[in-house]
């Protein structure tokens, strides 16, 4: 096998895909010569199943992939969501009450493997949702006392950029052990302990047999850090956050400038190799 490494992973949202949603094509093309050469591909990602299933459908991903942000994997082969980790009801409680101090300043989103529950949501966010009605799995409950007895793989708590900065102080202040982090300038995520990309695409190469220094991986956010951090090689794309770009082994260009195959083309594949198979 002529790859420099066997495994590459890609994040979603401001990295494989453009502001419109859509795969450049060189990114598509780039994958397809990565598999060629027998080259294991997947996606990790923050969206649900329902948000990243036309990506995996588009792509013919055939490898387990990361959602929820490292929470959940699902298999391509059997079709199974199975929940890496999820929150207890004592934690959800004294997560709930602790957010609902912000009162408007916040929505708060709790991913199931199927669904994502909202007592409420604003009517700005709930017009952009109904954009993604077929993809965004949204139920909306009376209370959360009325939340299904189901797995949550995390809490998603959606506010303006100037919140951000409250809301990292609050979780420094949290009493339990937990992950969190911004996945985009609204999106603040809050993950069981030990629930990254990272340590879910550690879980994905061990399948294989491979050791995380055989991977190479791909971000914009600092949902990405983990993963960015673990891989053997790794890239940020020109439009990432500034920390990430600090992390990354490498910067390429932006993700409405397929930056994936870039970094495919010249530092995951041989480059002339690549060439051949393009």
């Amino acid at each position: 096998m002529s790859l420099n490494y066997t495994m590459f992973v890609s994040d979603i949202d401001g990295t494989l895909v453009t502001k419109t949603k859509e795969i450049p094509r060189a990114n598509q093309e780039s994958i397809s010569a990565f598999r060629q050469q027998g080259g294991y591909f997947t996606l990790a990602t923050g969206r649900s199943f329902r948000e990243a299933k036309r990506f995996i459908e588009e792509l013919k991903v055939n490898l387990p992939v990361i959602l929820c942000n490292g929470g959940v994997i699902y298999d391509p082969a059997t079709e199974e969501l199975t929940p890496v980790a999820s929150m207890n009801r004592e934690l959800l409680t004294y997560l709930l009450d602790q957010l609902t101090t912000f009162e408007h300043e916040v929505d708060i989103f709790l991913y199931s493997l199927t669904r994502v529950y909202a007592t409420s949501v604003t009517p700005s966010l709930k017009a952009e949702l109904d954009k993604y009605d077929d993809e965004f799995p949204l139920q909306l409950i009376p209370t959360y006392d009325d939340l299904p007895d189901t797995p949550i793989t995390k809490v998603v708590a959606v506010a303006p950029p100037t919140t951000m900065p409250k809301l990292h102080t609050w979780a420094d202040s949290l009493i339990y052990p937990l992950e969190y982090f911004q996945s985009s300038d609204q999106f603040f995520e809050i993950l069981p302990q030990g629930i990254t990309k990272g340590n879910a695409m550690e879980i994905v190469a061990q399948r294989y047999g491979l050791s995380v220094d055989q991977c190479a991986a791909i971000g914009d956010h600092m949902n990405d850090l983990s993963m960015v951090r673990k891989a053997g090689i790794s890239a940020a794309v020109a439009n990432a956050h500034p920390q990430l770009i600090q992390a990354a082994h490498h910067v390429v260009p932006s993700n409405e400038e397929a930056g994936v195959s870039f970094f495919l083309d010249h530092y995951v594949m041989q480059p002339e190799k690549a060439a051949q198979e393009r």
